[in-house]
């Protein structure tokens, strides 16, 4: 890997399982991350536009800049490739490999992307976009501090796929939910009563996002 491939930080992370150091580079076709573009295209593909809305106007080799977590091989495990506009930054694809989700990885990946944006100085924004119906990836970004900045209609020219109507239940119930929780200085054990009373209504837990020592994200996902 030459010294041109990597672009401005690194720096060290770990999960509770995987240890994995942040690399910026500036090419993403020419980063550990590349291999796991074509993976990462065809699952979006396969849950049928519930990823990144303009994914199928967007060619499937990414040469801009990207960040991502490399493990202890030297395999990229995560990514998040963007675009540099002079004021604003677009995240384009973004990805972590499925044995190593919930463990805050993109976290910690759009986290690094800010820093370096902040670093920059010029830099007012990072936008990102999805599928009206991926809410798990609407509630991740809402949990990260993002805003809603405006929604895009599409007049569709071809019949699609009938899918079926939600049951009444379904429609009661929203198919995930963000709760901020504060542990105190305690211990644990307050967060999980709040969780077996989250699974009593009928939710699990999909993902816990730590903001501070002791306040958390939790996003619920109907079970």
């Amino acid at each position: 890997m030459s010294p041109s491939q990597i672009a401005y930080s690194e720096s060290d992370q770990h999960t509770a399982e995987v240890p994995y150091r942040v690399h910026f580079y500036e090419n993403c076709s020419q980063s550990p991350a590349s291999r796991l573009v074509p993976q990462a295209t065809i699952e979006i593909d396969e849950i049928d536009g519930q990823g990144f809305h303009d994914r199928t106007h967007a060619s499937p080799i990414f040469t801009g800049p990207c960040v991502a977590a490399i493990d202890e091989d030297g395999r990229a495990i995560g990514f998040i490739i963007y675009d540099c506009d002079e004021e604003s930054w677009n995240i384009t694809l973004s990805y972590v490999v499925p044995e190593h989700r919930r463990k805050g990885i993109n976290t910690a990946l759009f986290y690094a992307l800010c820093d370096k944006a902040i670093e920059q100085g010029n830099v007012f924004s990072i936008d990102s976009g999805t599928h009206a119906k991926n809410l798990a990836a609407q509630a991740a970004f809402e949990a990260r501090g993002r805003t809603k900045e405006f929604i895009e209609y599409t007049f569709r020219l071809k019949d699609e796929v009938v899918v079926e109507e939600p049951t009444a239940e379904e429609m009661r119930m929203p198919e995930y939910l963000v709760e901020r929780f504060d542990t105190g200085s305690d211990s644990l054990k307050f967060m999980q009563a709040f969780l077996n009373k989250k699974a009593a209504e009928g939710y699990e837990l999909h993902q816990a996002i730590e903001r501070s020592t002791y306040q958390w994200v939790l996003i619920f996902r109907k079970a």
